[in-house]
């Protein structure tokens, strides 16, 4: 009875051990999300331009849009530009 007992404790050591070399290898493969910059701050005219569309989510679309843009030129003025909003400064 005791060989039958050792076995079984046996056998649950090397599924346990078998089981977490999985999950290590899970961890270890997993991606590494990348590192996102801040957000800028959009304008407040460039904000206005976004508001002027009825549904939220239309909206959020417009802001990912500048947001886009600016990361493109660089140049709120271009932007701006680009949206159809007169020059400042």
């Amino acid at each position: 009875m005791s060989l039958v007992i050792h076995s079984l404790w046996a056998a649950v050591a090397v599924y346990f051990v078998h089981t977490a070399a999985g999950v290590v290898r899970e961890f270890k493969a997993a991606p590494v999300a990348p590192v996102l910059p801040p957000p800028v701050e959009i304008p407040e005219d460039l904000v206005a331009v976004a508001n002027q569309e009825r549904e939220p989510w239309a909206q959020e679309e417009v802001l990912r849009s500048i947001r886009e843009r600016h990361e493109d030129l660089r140049d709120w003025n271009r932007v701006r530009s680009a949206f159809g909003v007169g020059r400042i400064g």
